[in-house]
């Protein structure tokens, strides 16, 4: 074998260990993924406040819909006139996964409802409805050492959310969730991402008119 040609390989050689060291140090000091890629994974308080979730749009979408509510409409909403508000609502990712292994909902349980004005005509759509102009935020809240009734509800207030919320009364959401609630005080027969893993929910039941 020529010099010159054992010169080329030992250049070769050292290029692929210099890389192969490089990568080794790249792996061992790459960032390890933490809670904090997908939020807050537990609650935080300041007294009796809840402090707004950071991070709850990347959490788990559990379903969407438009328009939903729980009263009897009235007015021009009766009558279909209109569309009602975008409802998007989502639970902590590791509240998530306990539902799909245990089919429970643990403690610490946060699920978050971001509410959006309709839009529409908006260059360049010619038809149907987007979501337009963020008009609130609601959590509920799974503490049964805090709250009776094990859930609380919290308003984060219209437009930019409040840094921080009180429970609602009881009578304001707790009453309706737990007569209605298909299981554990949450609406799992709206929220398709839930209902696809429940044990509770009865989908011949649902399935009838």
């Amino acid at each position: 074998m020529s010099a010159v040609k054992t010169v080329a390989i030992a250049v070769v050689a050292a290029a692929v260990a210099v890389a192969v060291t490089l990568a080794q140090r790249n792996a061992g000091s790459e960032p390890r993924l933490t809670a904090r890629a997908t939020g807050d994974t537990v609650p935080r308080y300041v007294g009796d406040s809840l402090i707004r979730p950071v991070g709850y749009e990347r959490w788990v979408l559990a379903g969407a819909s438009m328009g939903l509510g729980y009263s009897q409409p009235s007015g021009a909403d009766a009558a279909g006139a209109t569309g009602g508000m975008f409802h998007n609502v989502y639970i902590e990712p590791s509240a998530y996964e306990h539902y799909v292994r245990t089919g429970k909902f643990r403690e610490g349980t946060m699920m978050a409802m971001t509410l959006y004005v309709p839009g529409q005509k908006v260059h360049p759509s010619k038809q149907g409805f987007f979501e337009g102009e963020f008009m609130a935020l609601e959590v509920s809240l799974k503490d049964s050492a805090r709250y009776p009734g094990s859930w609380a509800y919290f308003n984060f207030g219209m437009g930019a959310p409040a840094p921080r919320a009180f429970a609602l009364p009881r009578q304001a959401c707790q009453s309706c969730h737990v007569k209605n609630a298909a299981d554990d005080n949450v609406f799992v027969q709206f929220y398709p991402t839930l209902r696809a893993v429940s044990t509770k929910f009865d989908r011949d039941k649902a399935a009838r008119p």
